[in-house]
């Protein structure tokens, strides 16, 4: 685990006044530093009400137009499973134009509260060089944990070599009195991830079963899968990879399904700055073989068919929000003509229009002509009822907009829990 420059010095930044009895003076804390927060992945410990109550010396907002100081993170998972944070402090109003980055790597290992205790550390590292810019600067201290004598640093020595191996099993059950269903899921990884060399290698399968109580229908779907990525860095905009993979699946008519795609992939953007901005331009060349259950609506068995992908992606995390798309096109060649092949579109993204208001878009399409695996015997009615297999269609879409818009109070320094716990509860209508 690192933060600030990777120093490994464990430097932090503390009131003075928590080890003396609290000022009521209003104009003390009227004067601290106004901080937004902006760190959308709360599942990574961006954990905003454990934020407040750790660092007091600030004034929390809500809204960026009155802050003094901009907190803008990002995440990214590192190699061995963790999370790499980026940690921007944009300056805003008096500190317009200064800007500071620290990191901090959590663990795989680390709980949710070790990794928030470690985020909020560096945070208040971060605050300090503008804090120190406020009356409230004759208020605070700086502390420092010396290592032991003679301790020095040491080279990192990894007896996995960088390996990283998971195990997973998860089972859900469900019961009403006509209905019940139950599956069973398990994956297998494994990971090497350097600067230069990434390699993936997974296992997973899953069976679900939905009986009927007046045993009229009954539904079980399997799914099984292995799939590899060997990826090289090629420089510091340039990569190249090796994707291959073996699927089973009963929803998609498919015995097998094993495709071999080598790939090349440009960034438009320096790798280096993924965390904040990402424009990626993929384009992959391969074969694929399937063996199907039953015969196809073209009258196939089994067949092996050359194909291609290129794809556009975009993500952004930026102060006036954040935006991730993609567009990809696919196709098989068959009897040497691209006569089967799809399209497809994702977008999402959440930004602030003015102080307060706020919108959020997502939304994802598909043009649909490659679905090469529909059964040629038709769908009867327990199949299309359940929901056993795939539908033959020619395109797909879904989309979602939000809009809010707050106003009152610029303080958001307060947490209070009360009344917000509470159990489950089940509804039922006719």
């Amino acid at each position: 685990m690192c933060f600030g420059l990777c120093l490994g010095l464990p430097l932090i930044a503390i009131p003075l006044g928590a080890q003396a009895a609290p000022d009521t003076s209003r104009s003390v804390q009227d004067s601290a530093l106004r901080v937004f927060f902006d760190c959308p992945n709360f599942d990574r410990g961006c954990d905003f009400d454990f934020m407040r109550t750790e660092i007091g010396f600030v004034n929390w907002v809500r809204n960026r137009e009155d802050a003094h100081v901009h907190i803008l993170i990002s995440t990214q998972v590192t190699g061995g499973g963790g999370d790499a944070y980026t940690i921007t402090f944009i300056g805003l109003k008096q500190f317009r134009g200064t800007t500071d980055t620290l990191h901090y790597v959590s663990n795989t290992t680390e709980t949710r509260d070790e990794i928030r205790r470690g985020l909020a550390r560096v945070l208040k590292l971060g605050l300090v060089r503008f804090a120190a810019l406020t009356p409230l600067a004759p208020r605070m201290d700086v502390t420092y944990s010396a290592p032991a004598a003679g301790q020095t640093a040491a080279a990192v020595y990894d007896p996995w070599d960088y390996w990283v191996f998971r195990i997973g099993m998860n089972g859900n059950y469900s019961a009403q009195k006509a209905i019940n269903n139950f599956g069973i899921f398990t994956d297998l990884s494994a990971s090497r991830i350097t600067e230069r060399l990434k390699v993936r290698l997974s296992l997973n399968g899953g069976i679900r079963y939905d009986p009927d109580s007046a045993a009229t229908f009954s539904s079980l779907t399997r799914n099984y899968g292995a799939s590899a990525l060997v990826a090289r860095s090629a420089g510091g905009r340039w990569s190249a990879g090796l994707r291959g993979s073996i699927t089973q699946s009963t929803f998609l008519n498919q015995r097998h399904q094993i495709r071999v795609t080598p790939a090349v992939e440009y960034d438009v953007f320096p790798y280096s700055q993924s965390t904040r901005r990402l424009m990626t331009l993929q384009y992959a060349v391969g074969v694929a073989h399937f063996a199907y259950i039953e015969t196809t609506i073209y009258e196939k068995k089994s067949e092996a068919l050359p194909l291609q992908t290129l794809t556009l992606s975009v993500s952004a995390t930026q102060p006036w929000g954040t935006v991730f798309g993609s567009v990809e096109g696919s196709a098989y060649y068959r009897n040497n003509t691209v006569n089967k092949n799809s399209l497809s579109f994702f977008g999402s993204t959440q930004v602030r229009l003015i102080k307060g208001l706020s919108i959020s878009l997502f939304g994802n399409a598909a043009i649909v002509h490659d679905q090469i695996f529909l059964s040629g015997q038709g769908i009867d009615e327990p199949t299309l009822l359940l929901q056993r297999r795939q539908l033959e269609t020619s395109f797909f879409y879904q989309a979602f907009v939000g809009m809010s818009y707050s106003f009152g109070s610029i303080y958001n320094n307060i947490v209070n829990p009360r009344f917000e716990g509470g159990g489950g509860s089940f509804f039922f209508s006719n």
